[in-house]
């Protein structure tokens, strides 16, 4: 039997996890999201700030959506919406997603975390699939 292994992506030139995304800009083939605080590179164990918004040339929005529950870290049954991004993103234009976990896979970058209305914490995951390049763009 031939084994293969697949590494874990461990030297991502910067973090999105704890970063807050508050606007999702769509145009033709690209998504930009945008981080009130900036986001973090890692160094010697943790993260520098940095000031920047990342970019995703190339998208499929035929595969790009947003899941939205209403309930959080709770097991068991929920209720939620599944939106196409673009609806998503015109729906919340001034959002608060707080990304906890990335994934990044076949043409496919995941984000899941915690969206902020209000007083209300909700479990939200976004997907946008892409041909193209992830780009992240800083002030450093």
């Amino acid at each position: 039997m031939k084994e293969t292994k697949r590494k874990n992506i461990l030297d991502l030139p910067y973090s999105l996890h704890d970063a807050h995304v508050n606007r999702i800009d769509i145009v033709p083939e690209q998504v930009t999201l945008w981080f009130d605080a900036g986001f973090y590179k890692p160094m010697n164990g943790d993260g520098l700030p940095v000031k920047g918004y990342v970019t995703f040339e190339d998208v499929d929005f035929d595969f790009c959506y947003a899941y939205l529950m209403d309930s959080t870290i709770d097991c068991g049954q929920f209720t939620g919406k599944k939106f196409v991004l673009t609806q998503f993103a015109k729906c919340f234009p001034n959002i608060d997603f707080e990304i906890i976990d990335e994934t990044y896979g076949y043409n496919q970058s995941k984000f899941s975390g915690f969206f902020y209305e209000g007083e209300k914490v909700k479990e939200c995951i976004i997907e946008i699939y892409h041909f193209g390049a992830m780009t992240y763009l800083t002030e450093e």
